[in-house]
């Protein structure tokens, strides 16, 4: 889970999601050295951690929770325990379990084998900040959950991982994702109830200009959707629905495209462009990811596109 303190005191190759000893108070990450496969950390993801855990059999110290930290179990099916008072509790794991933790709880966790899981911690600011305007509680927490099945989350795991696996994303994306998940948490497992209004219409053209005109202002930076709602005045629960409504894309999904649509201006106008360049100058940060975005958006990849470019101009010329 994320802590108040900006990150975990350890190595990039451990869990950068820490837990706090209950006797110590001090941070430990929530897996050991060498068993993060995948983090979200190196992708630059904001609001949301995820990291992929494949763990050998062990028993935790007593600790504590601060925020909101989940797993979903992705492995083979195993007895989890964790103990409540003097006495041990389990229940056995399938794929797509899962257990949720919130604010303050006390948790001794053990496995006896092996144990593959997706660790998701929200940072409790961020959920707090986005449903800041609407009728969800100053200080959000979950009742906590241990070994659940939800098919919604199972999914949202499912999507995380390939994410971090294929190594794509970026602040706006995770925000996004983060959103989505924040608010079906909110919906299903509050600690009291919540009846969210969804938002209905547009945004007015005042504000849909004003964050037209940021995002285009700002599109070779690293655009975030708290900016950007910042810009119509409203959470970032809102902002996203009604942006929505209003253009027919989602936020991520415009500046991709409008990133892409740069992007192929450039090639057009460049005698001979350097693909990574022109990638970083129209705000995507790394190569990877841009030839993904182009390759979904116009159909070939950015290599493909100038090449047909350059033949198209050399027959011109020869005609």
């Amino acid at each position: 889970m994320i802590n108040k303190v900006p990150n975990c005191p350890v190595a990039m190759s451990s869990s950068q999601i820490c837990l706090i000893d209950y006797r110590t108070g001090r941070l430990f990450p929530s897996a050991p050295e060498g068993t993060v496969l995948y983090s979200s950390a190196s992708a630059g993801w904001r609001g949301i951690m995820v990291e992929f855990h494949r763990i050998p059999s062990t028993e935790f110290p007593q600790h504590y929770i601060e925020g909101h930290r989940l797993m979903v179990h992705i492995g083979a099916p195993t007895i989890f325990e964790w103990k409540e008072g003097n006495k041990w509790r389990q229940t056995r794991l399938q794929v797509g379990d899962f257990c949720l933790q919130s604010h303050g709880e006390i948790n001794t966790p053990r496995w006896h084998n092996p144990l593959e899981i997706l660790a998701i911690a929200l940072d409790p600011e961020f959920v707090n900040q986005i449903f800041h305007d609407t009728k969800a509680p100053d200080k959000i927490a979950f009742q906590q959950q241990r070994g659940g099945f939800d098919p919604v989350i199972a999914q949202f795991a499912t999507r995380m991982s390939r994410e971090l696996e294929s190594g794509y994303g970026g602040v706006l994306y995770s925000e996004s994702m983060g959103l989505a998940f924040a608010l079906h948490l909110l919906e299903q497992y509050s600690d009291r109830t919540v009846n969210l209004t969804r938002p209905r219409g547009k945004l007015s053209s005042v504000q849909l200009r004003q964050v037209l005109d940021f995002i285009h202002d700002h599109l070779t930076g690293e655009l975030n959707l708290v900016d950007l709602a910042a810009q119509a005045n409203l959470s970032a629960y809102h902002f996203a629905r009604l942006f929505k409504q209003s253009i027919g894309l989602t936020p991520h999904q415009y500046v991709l495209q409008n990133r892409v649509e740069r992007a192929k201006r450039l090639i057009e106008i460049s005698g001979n462009p350097t693909l990574t360049d022109i990638g970083f100058q129209v705000g995507f940060y790394d190569q990877a990811h841009f030839t993904k975005a182009f390759k979904q958006l116009v159909g070939v990849s950015p290599k493909a596109f100038a090449k047909a470019i350059s033949t198209s101009d050399n027959f011109a010329d020869a005609n």
